[in-house]
């Protein structure tokens, strides 16, 4: 299932702000789920309406990544207490950063069991939830569903997503997100979910894009990417949360990188236990792909990458297979506690890497408390691949610990990194 982009353009009537116009109220058809709309009052050129239907709840809130921030220099490796709302954006540099970080109560359509709220907001891929009653759970939109894979032992993502298109005026000072919009002219990749059998003996489930006009009689293999999501995720995260194969559709039109393959896992379900994750990725994962798909074998064509407890992973997967894979993309968190004196610094050095975060993303850097090490940070990493001469590019990116962040970052990797 690829999750939806909900998109409207024209609207007689707009939502706007936390309540609604009177003739909002009694004139406008009231749609229920996510609405994108085109508004030439909005400061970013767009305005988005959510109305969620809940008869018997007192209260109903909007939660999503709606928090923006300008840069601070000064500030590293955290996000600032202080945010800035929809409503305050402004065309001045400023960017999205934070996770669910933003809530909202929404208002109720008098006559209706209809709660409905609307944002200003600039291009992006966003994700939102709602909470009824000041309860925890999270409530996906039932218009808009979580993204699931469908498969035996499979899981699903945790939000409900849109986009918001760019308006080239009006946010000329924002990051232009365009590469994670759908494209309308049919050169778009296929996403399934498959099942192989793990390092268990048990059925688990892989997310697989192929490429636009994928050939499995290709005389030339395809080059392949295995991806890797953080703490809590699972094989779903880097297409609902991250859009990669919207990207890797609209890079692969461009032109800026050849057709590939795309590989996800969930990690989640071996308790991040690195050497499990490895055997399990080097005996059944790879294996599975190869014999199912007309994907390279060699190290020049396979490449690994994650974000957070996935960029762990990444960097085990750099110190244990090196000579396995010809680039390595290790975002937001790295183990910085391994002893190099027991790797193979010579294999490490073959590969090509990029460390990547985000400039807010506590995944970059951190002061260390006296008497402490540094375990995670990119920062520790990268000193240690300083001190044993392993070379690497160095990536930040405007956003925090977040799915702002990473596809900036995995874009950044494909087009300047893999494949050269």
């Amino acid at each position: 299932m690829k999750k939806k982009i909900l998109v409207a353009f024209g609207m007689a009537a707009l939502l706007t702000g936390s309540c609604m116009s009177a003739f909002a109220a009694e004139e406008a058809e009231l749609t229920p789920g996510v609405t994108v709309a085109e508004d030439a009052d909005s400061p970013t050129g767009y305005t988005v309406t959510f109305v969620y239907e809940a008869a018997d709840a007192t209260e109903v809130t909007l939660t999503g990544a709606f928090t923006f921030y300008n840069l601070d220099e000064s500030i590293r490796g955290k996000t600032p207490e202080e945010y800035i709302t929809p409503y305050d954006w402004e065309n001045n540099g400023m960017f999205e950063a934070g996770d669910e970080s933003y809530s909202e109560a929404m208002t109720k359509v008098e006559g209706t069991d209809y709660w409905t709220i609307s944002l200003p907001l600039p291009c992006g891929h966003y994700q939102y939830v709602f909470h009824v009653d000041g309860a925890e759970e999270k409530l996906e939109d039932p218009t808009n569903p979580m993204e699931a894979s469908g498969v035996e032992n499979g899981m699903h993502y945790d939000r409900s997503t849109f986009y918001v298109p760019y308006d080239a005026e009006k946010q000329s000072e924002a990051i232009d997100f365009s590469y994670m919009a759908p494209r309308e002219d049919g050169q778009s990749g296929e996403v399934t979910y498959v099942n192989y059998t793990d390092c268990n003996g048990e059925a688990a489930p892989l997310g697989v894009y192929l490429p636009y006009g994928y050939d499995a009689d290709r005389e030339e293999p395809y080059k392949v990417l295995y991806l890797s999501h953080g703490g809590g995720g699972n094989e779903t995260d880097w297409f609902a949360g991250g859009s990669v194969d919207y990207i890797f559709d609209n890079m692969i039109a461009g032109g800026t990188v050849e057709p590939t393959v795309l590989i996800t896992m969930n990690n989640t379900a071996y308790e991040w236990n690195f050497d499990v994750i490895i055997d399990n990725l080097t005996n059944n994962i790879i294996p599975y792909v190869e014999e199912n798909y007309n994907v390279c074998s060699e190290a020049s064509g396979k490449a690994f990458a994650g974000l957070s407890m996935g960029g762990m992973t990444t960097s085990n997967v750099l110190y244990n297979c090196a000579d396995q894979f010809g680039y390595f993309g290790i975002m937001s968190g790295a183990d910085v506690g391994k002893d190099f004196s027991t790797l193979d610094i010579e294999k490490m050095k073959e590969p090509v890497i990029m460390l990547g975060a985000g400039v807010y993303d506590f995944g970059l850097e951190r002061e260390i408390p006296e008497g402490q090490e540094d375990g995670f940070t990119l920062k520790g990493l990268s000193k240690k691949l300083d001190d044993n001469g392993i070379s690497y590019g160095w990536e930040e990116a405007l956003g925090s610990h977040d799915w702002n962040t990473w596809p900036q970052l995995i874009k950044v990797f494909a087009e300047e990194y893999l494949w050269k």
